[in-house]
C-alpha cells in the first residue's frame, strides 16, 4: 500500500498549540494584546503565508474535558504538565519543514508563551 503523503504534492499539516506555563502567569492586559497578536496572525491567512487551510480552534480548560480509558471515564485529563493543548490549526503546504516555518510565526513562540507540536495529517 503506498502511503497517502507520497500521492499529494500539497499536504495537510496540523499545527498543534501548547500553553506554557509563561502564557499562563501572563496579566489580563498582557494575555490580552497577545490574543490581539493572535488575531491578527489568523487575519493575514496564517501569519502571511496563505497555507491556513483551516480557521483555528481554541480548546476548552483541560478542567472541562473527560477522560475516556479502558476502567471508565473521568473527568478532567488529571495529568501533570507544564504544556496544556490549547487549540490547533490546520496548514496545507509542501513539505513538514514550510508547515514548521509558518508555525515558527505564530505569536509568542518567541516568547516562550507556546509550544507548537506539526504533524501531518492522514485523511481517512
Amino acid at each position: 500500500m503506498v502511503s497517502p503523503l507520497i500521492l499529494e504534492a500539497t499536504v495537510k499539516y496540523v499545527i498543534l498549540l501548547l500553553n506554557t506555563e509563561a502564557s499562563q502567569q501572563l496579566s489580563e492586559a498582557d494575555g490580552q494584546a497577545w490574543y490581539g497578536e493572535i488575531g491578527a496572525w489568523y487575519e493575514k491567512n496564517g501569519g502571511g503565508s496563505g497555507k491556513l487551510a483551516e480557521t483555528g480552534y481554541q480548546l476548552a480548560p483541560s478542567a472541562a474535558a473527560r477522560t475516556v480509558r479502558a476502567s471508565g471515564v473521568t473527568d478532567g485529563p488529571f495529568m501533570e504538565t507544564k504544556e496544556a493543548l490549547g487549540g490547533y490549526s490546520v496548514l496545507e503546504t509542501d513539505t513538514i519543514e514550510e508547515a514548521v516555518e509558518i508555525a515558527k510565526t505564530w505569536p509568542g513562540v518567541d516568547r516562550g508563551l507556546m509550544t507548537i507540536e506539526v504533524r501531518p495529517v492522514i485523511e481517512m
